[in-house]
């Protein structure tokens, strides 16, 4: 298959190696040329990974979107959720009927890339997915090489329009076998592991952060941190059955708890293996994605969607109200909330309605506005 991988961070480099060791033809762009280092004259990443791993050969790698884009049955997009306005906008005027668009994760970015192209003049593609989880636990060690400790075991994946789900399941599941079906995009949305658990870390160690280097996973990961967890958890899957999505609802003990492994996302030994690893000893500012995604955009979702359901989040919402003084501005009802995504107005039935149908649904031309 000839895939193009937008977005040379982390996760671009692990899904670039990891497709061109499965044997597809993969293109990598990123904005700038300084981001390949050596990649720029041989188009080689070494992967050292969970599974497949080895010297991964790309067709090439550029900063030409419409090179990234021309003849590609599957773009993919392993960028943080901050980014989707801005990579929409670059793909709008490149993109055919027929591809399918891959965010990984989403955090409901299908719908969002979706209207920005649409409203950029751009061709939509034949359907734009999302995971609710990473597909490769991973961080970059050098100007060539990545390392993906931990691969997701359950990937969880919606489609917008969802009515495009099968087509879409089934190809994308060739490249990624770990693909687990959800019923639209906001109920895959609502399985991200993020906005549980990189908050509660990133706030109950904010001293040991502001001193420097800290591995929030090996160090931070107290019981008082981890009550927290389970407090936002249980406020994600009750929102999840508000909305009448069904189980799995991938509850985070699955990552804590090696009999509950096999349920979750990253499968057994996951949380061992990811600390062992070292990779994420890091200096981490409020600049982090774990901020400025998880925090802002993730937990601004999670709340409203829970309020459209009529539940209750205690967790959640103080969150975001200490986030709130500790960056400075609003966050609740902003970011990713369904009313600042232009769909507050709308019944939790005429939401669901509208993800299945997406812009084949009379509710298009009002969330373009």
């Amino acid at each position: 298959m000839k895939i193009g991988v937008i977005g040379g961070g982390n996760g671009g480099f692990a899904t670039a190696a990891d497709l061109a060791l499965a044997g597809h033809q993969v293109t990598l762009w990123t904005r700038t040329a300084a981001t390949f280092g050596p990649l720029h004259d041989d188009p080689t990443i070494m992967l050292v990974a969970e599974g497949r791993q080895g010297s991964a050969k790309l067709e090439r790698a550029t900063t030409d979107m419409a090179e990234a884009v021309r003849g590609a049955e599957v773009l993919i997009v392993p960028l943080p959720a901050t980014t989707h306005e801005d990579v929409a906008k670059r793909l709008a005027p490149h993109l055919t009927d027929r591809q399918i668009v891959l965010l990984t994760p989403g955090t409901l970015g299908s719908y969002v890339m979706a209207r920005e192209i649409a409203r950029a003049g751009g061709v939509l593609p034949h359907a734009i997915a999302e995971t609710g989880t990473l597909p490769y636990l991973t961080r970059r060690t050098g100007p060539n090489v990545v390392k993906a400790p931990v691969r997701a075991a359950n990937l969880p994946l919606g489609v917008f329009p969802a009515s495009r789900s099968d087509l879409v399941i089934a190809r994308l599941a060739g490249l990624f076998p770990a693909v687990r079906p959800c019923a639209d995009a906001l109920d895959v949305a609502l399985t991200n592991a993020g906005p549980v658990l990189h908050p509660p870390l990133v706030l109950l160690n904010a001293g040991a952060i502001d001193g420097g280097r800290f591995d929030i996973h090996a160090a931070g990961t107290t019981p008082s941190a981890k009550r927290l967890i389970d407090a936002v958890d249980a406020e994600r899957v009750a929102t999840r059955r508000g909305w009448d999505y069904p189980a799995p609802h991938y509850e985070l003990d699955t990552y804590y708890d090696e009999k509950r492994a096999a349920e979750g996302l990253y499968g057994a030994g996951a949380k061992t293996k990811l600390v062992e690893s070292g990779l994420w000893s890091e200096v981490l500012t409020f600049a982090h994605r774990y901020v400025t995604e998880d925090v802002v955009l993730g937990l601004s979702l999670f709340e409203s969607a829970a309020r459209a359901a009529t539940v209750a989040t205690p967790a959640v919402s103080g969150l975001l109200l200490i986030f709130e003084a500790l960056l400075g501005r609003e966050l609740s009802g902003r970011g990713r909330a369904l009313e600042s995504l232009g769909l507050g107005d709308f019944s939790r039935r005429e939401i669901r309605a509208f993800f299945r149908e997406g812009w084949a649904s009379p509710m298009w031309t009002k969330v373009l506005r």
